[in-house]
């Protein structure tokens, strides 16, 4: 038998050990804890400023390389040793092999996405001047995202159940970020199939000019127009015709629904210039392709792109700088150029005028059909020319349409959107010169609902001088610089008690997925009007989500003092 002294002896040693053993099992997990929201922080970096370019940046790579560094630190941390004997007690053994397991399943995700980058750089310099190859570049990319999409869904966060604290949490974390990147693997994934169905072929689009210094609701003004052919990934452009030409006589296109409903006093259909009366652009696709069947040269199509200003200056950063009859057009002058100084060039010879905007566009897309561009460049220019909606599609093939739709692509409003836009009705270039701001304010209401005021206010900054075909005026009362339009404002569906202040009211009722008021309004050079409109939101709706204008310069947002840039589709609280 021991000695008391010893027994004592042994006891504090072994005291000692254990709380030498605790205080390295702390630090490892701890320090575990600290490698994983190391790793977990590189990551999220590069998800969330991601575009096709910054994937492809070295420093992505390199990003992900540390953040698997971190997972492999953390790994080592969890699978210590000392950590191991943890693993069999009752509670807190499940928490040590749940903190294992998402270190694991991290690790994975970054395994993944350094393939993914890997297998993206070898397709980004694969040539793509022939039309196959452009398709089998598309193929390839499919078999990418269908692959990082089957891994990601095969790693196991585990569950957040009964784990406590900010472990409980790390798991629901990371499985909803699991879930938001596989859903955008599969959008992307149905997004490429569609692009590819368009390319291969043979039904044509039509292809729409907007001119931002012409404004319509969520686009310009359709100014111009050509029909898009397919081939095994080559694209034919067709003439490209000023819309002023290609009129239709009046009736011969049939305008139905909200259009026909809410616009009766226009027939909307036989001229091109006349849509973009809604910002739910399919309703102003489908009459549009419907108007082109029925145009003297025109064509048969399956669906119909629009592109304005902006996106041709996206465009530009990719492919480089074009020259037309003398004028370089660069990603830094085209907007400038397009949107005021030509009409200063030209002055009031509008045939002069036309056929610049048209050998502008086909500089452009003849370096386009070259191949002489970056996969990653365009694929992003693309992108963020759609957020904007200076890109729109619409297809009459279901499939590729819902694809557009999953996109955003297509225009289509929401049931929770609110789009302020409006219509250029003094037949002048002069929505370049308008800065317009939308400031949005909530209250309660009755029945736990919210109300919101919207302030739009519009400043005219016209020039004094300038061209006629520029300034105006066209417009009975108004002097040149003077601006005429109809604001119109989409509000979320089942929206009540709208009503519209500071313009003459010209429509109110349903408008695709939403609520719509109208009134119109004139802006004399050099002043600021504000218009109003008051709702009350739905019951359980507390969030809006805001629509771009597409306009040049865009509209300012300001939602319950908050600031907000809006160069794409945005979903703000009103909550209270």
């Amino acid at each position: 038998m021991l000695r008391a002294p010893r027994r004592r002896t042994v006891v504090a040693a072994v005291l000692l050990g254990l709380v030498v053993w605790a205080g390295a099992v702390a630090y490892l997990l701890v320090d575990a804890a600290n490698e994983l929201e190391a790793g977990q922080d590189e990551l999220d970096a590069v998800r969330h400023g991601a575009t096709t370019s910054t994937l492809l940046d070295p420093d992505t790579g390199r990003a992900i390389d540390r953040a698997g560094d971190h997972f492999d630190r953390a790994r080592s941390r969890v699978r210590s040793p000392v950590v191991t004997p943890l693993r069999v007690l009752p509670v807190v053994g499940r928490h040590v092999r749940a903190l294992d397991r998402v270190v694991s399943t991290s690790q994975g995700a970054a395994d993944l996405a350094g393939d993914a980058v890997t297998d993206l750089r070898a397709l980004a310099e694969r040539p793509l001047a022939a039309g196959p190859e452009r398709l089998a570049v598309l193929e390839e990319l499919a078999e990418v995202l269908g692959r990082t999409r089957a891994g990601l869904d095969a790693l196991d966060p585990g569950s957040p159940d009964d784990l406590l604290g900010l472990l409980g949490d790390a798991v629901a974390d990371l499985g909803e970020a699991q879930a938001e990147a596989s859903t955008s693997l599969a959008r992307a994934d149905q997004a490429v199939g569609a692009v590819a169905r368009v390319l291969e072929g043979p039904t044509p689009y039509l292809l729409l000019g907007a001119n931002n210094a012409e404004m319509r609701a969520g686009s310009g003004m359709f100014l111009s127009a050509t029909t898009l052919g397919f081939d095994r990934g080559a694209l034919q452009l067709g003439e490209v015709r000023p819309s002023e030409e290609v009129v239709l006589p009046a009736g011969e296109v049939p305008v139905t629904g909200d259009v026909a409903r809410n616009w009766p006093w226009i027939d909307g259909g036989r001229d091109l210039r006349s849509m973009g009366l809604t910002a739910d652009f399919p309703q102003s696709a489908a009459l549009a392709a419907d108007n082109w069947s029925r145009v003297p040269g025109g064509a048969e199509v399956g669906g119909v792109l629009v592109v304005d200003v902006e996106a041709v200056r996206r465009l530009l950063e990719v492919v480089g700088p074009v020259e037309v009859d003398g004028v370089s057009y660069s990603a830094e002058t085209v907007s400038y150029e397009l949107l005021a100084n030509q009409y200063a060039r030209y002055g009031d010879d509008s045939g002069a005028r036309r056929d610049q905007l048209g050998a502008v566009a086909e500089a452009v897309f003849e370096r386009i059909e070259a191949g002489s561009w970056e996969l990653d460049e365009m694929a992003t220019a693309l992108v963020e020319a759609v957020q904007g909606r200076h890109l729109l599609a619409w297809s009459a093939d279901a499939e590729v349409q819902e694809a557009l739709a999953d996109a955003g692509a297509d225009g289509h409003l929401r049931d929770d959107s609110l789009s302020v836009a409006m219509l250029n009705r003094a037949g002048t270039k002069v929505d370049y010169f308008l800065d317009t701001e939308a400031v949005v304010t909530s209250s309660a209401a009755d029945g736990g609902r919210r109300a919101i005021t919207l302030t739009y206010r519009i400043t005219n900054r016209a020039p004094p001088d300038g061209p006629r075909y520029q300034l105006g005026p066209f417009v009975e009362g108004l002097a040149a610089g003077d601006h005429r339009g109809i604001v119109v404002v989409n509000l979320p569906v089942a929206a009540t008690d709208v009503t519209l202040g500071g313009a003459r009211q010209t429509l109110t009722g349903p408008d695709g997925p939403t609520v719509v008021v109208a009134g119109e309004v004139t802006v004399r050079r050099g002043e600021t009007v504000e218009v109003t409109v008051d709702a009350v939101l739905p019951e359980g709706v507390d969030r809006l989500t805001l629509e771009p204008s597409a306009r040049i310069p865009g509209t300012r947002w300001t939602v319950d003092g908050e600031v907000h840039e809006i160069d794409h589709r945005r979903t703000v609280s009103v909550a209270g």
